[in-house]
């Protein structure tokens, strides 16, 4: 168990077999940066960071310090080039109504010029608060171009309606999952279908017995149906919280569902997200232990086919105090990220650290580190890919506790790359593989391992010129070759390599086909 944090920490737990070794991505400059960002002197908080053309998009709420104003709860739209210096920023909200963005997933891009965020719009009334699911379509320079509210149609209006996630569906509409609150009874996981324009195409509910349901994520499968993560809770002297995934039919008529918590302790909701091959990858937690109201959990990942079977199950690491998972995302590649936080004790207060954790498509675990921006509460809600430089970008939020000078909640932003280091060559002992879209083309390499000389083949080559590199594992070139269009192999001296790892990466129109692990002996 830590004591304390020092404010530089970054702690890094390698859990990896010696076959993984690191390959820095090369022919793009990696770009890395680790800070906070204040606007006015606010309290921020960021939920979702994406990708544009130009850089990145930060979607945060921020309010006021002064609690004279802690009913002003506004949107933020915050936008940063590639080396992390701020470009715009917009905010967006009315006197005595708060706005909040909902999970990560709750800012997506939809199309070229448009984007879509969806969350919670509050009117504060005299003895309760109209909560409404709010969607916004915005322009490539977010000026907003409408916005929509889904609550109750009739008075008065005491039935709280909350969106977590969003989905462009296959036909260009939206799916949407979140919450219904009646205030006096039990809450129902929320799936609502719209055109492109918002307009409600139809909406259904889950939930029944005495348990409490809401909707965190959603994905469409291949079969036009949909699939939620969720959480389900019943209420007594201790919650006995279980995450949820239901699979819907393409007009949300519910086919199956899965409840894979520990029936006995708390767990966490879950966050969902679609594999390559069209099955379901959720990120939850598993209770270990309980201590009052808090627990000691691990991170669960499970695949599951759309048909509802579970195709694997892992559990990954030592138990955490408050361990939750907050996002689960699929990557490129096939990897799966996993992000949360959990924590540690130090000058008498709970102190928050992030933590994301890797694994590949079949479930093992590639690399876990934990990241701290200050002392104090880090929390890193959202991480994803980067197309630019094939690295990783996250968002949070990260509040100082130690001193206590240090400013109000802030918007946290960190560049990392591919295996999640802050700084260069920090992790040399994961391999991450990019694999090409064009799985007719495939690299052979022999004999591995080998020793004088490297045959190398390229199946079903087209007429382009093709590009062989090899990289040492200290991501360092050590042979390029060009295969003209009429050839389809190659020969490669290599006695003078040291020995080890080696990748073979095969190029086309400076895009990578495919990798191949090589051992020189």
């Amino acid at each position: 168990m830590k004591n304390s944090l020092n404010s530089k920490l970054l702690q890094t737990v390698l859990i990896v077999s010696a076959l993984n070794l690191f390959l820095p991505l090369m022919g793009q400059e990696q770009v890395y940066f680790n800070k906070r960002i204040d606007h006015h002197n606010n309290k921020d908080n960021a939920r979702n960071i994406i990708e544009t053309d130009s850089g990145y998009v930060i979607g945060a709420y921020t309010y006021d310090a002064d609690p004279a104003y802690m009913y002003e709860v506004h949107l933020t739209i915050t936008g940063i080039n590639y080396q992390g210096e701020e470009t715009f920023y917009k905010e967006y909200g009315y006197d005595t109504i708060n706005m909040f963005f909902g999970n990560p997933g709750s800012l997506i891009r939809y199309s070229d010029d448009k984007y879509m965020s969806v969350g919670t719009y509050r009117i504060f009334k005299q003895s309760f608060s109209d909560d409404r699911g709010m969607l916004i379509c915005y322009n490539v320079d977010f000026d907003t171009l409408w916005m929509k509210h889904y609550a109750e149609k009739t008075v008065p209006h005491d039935t709280a309606f909350m969106f977590y996630q969003v989905k462009k569906t296959i036909g260009g509409g939206l799916i949407m999952t979140g919450l219904r609150n009646p205030g006096s009874s039990k809450f129902h996981a929320w799936l609502i279908k719209t055109d492109s324009l918002g307009s409600m195409l139809w909406e259904r509910f889950y939930g029944d017995g005495v348990e409490y349901y809401s909707g965190h994520s959603v994905v469409q499968t291949a079969d036009g149906g949909y699939v939620i993560g969720g959480f389900k809770y019943l209420l007594g002297m201790i919650s006995r919280g279980d995450p949820l995934i239901i699979k819907t039919d393409s007009l949300g008529i519910e086919e199956w569902r899965i409840n894979p918590g520990n029936p006995d302790i708390d767990d966490n909701k879950a966050m969902i997200a679609l594999a390559a091959d069209g099955n379901i990858i959720v990120g939850t937690n598993y209770g270990i232990q309980e201590s009052g109201l808090n627990q000691w959990m691990v991170v669960k990942i499970m695949k599951i086919s759309p048909d509802g079977d579970v195709l694997w199950d892992y559990n990954y690491g030592d138990p955490g105090y408050d361990k939750f998972l907050l996002n689960t995302t699929v990557l490129e590649n096939g990897n799966i990220i996993t992000n949360g936080v959990v924590s540690y004790f130090g000058n008498d207060d709970p102190v928050e650290t992030s933590w994301i954790l890797c694994v590949d498509s079949v479930g093992t675990q590639l690399w876990y580190k934990e990241y701290v921006l200050l002392e104090g509460f880090n929390t890193l809600n959202d991480v994803r890919y980067t197309s630019t430089d094939h690295g990783l970008i996250g968002c949070g939020m990260a509040d100082p506790i130690f001193p206590e000078d240090t400013g109000n909640p802030d918007i946290w932003v960190m560049k990392m790359d591919s295996v999640g280091c802050l700084e260069a060559g920090c992790d040399t002992t994961v391999v991450v593989i990019e694999y090409g879209e064009n799985e007719k083309v495939r690299l052979l390499v022999f004999p591995n391992p080998v020793q004088d000389v490297l045959s190398v083949n390229i199946k079903g080559n087209t007429c382009e010129s093709s590009q062989i590199e090899v990289y040492n594992m200290y991501g360092l070139k050590v042979e390029e070759v060009i295969i003209p269009p009429a050839k389809a192999s190659a020969t490669i001296h290599c006695r003078s390599w040291s020995d080890g790892m080696y990748v073979v990466r095969l190029k086309a129109n400076s895009k990578t086909l495919q990798n191949v692990k090589l051992i020189k002996q």
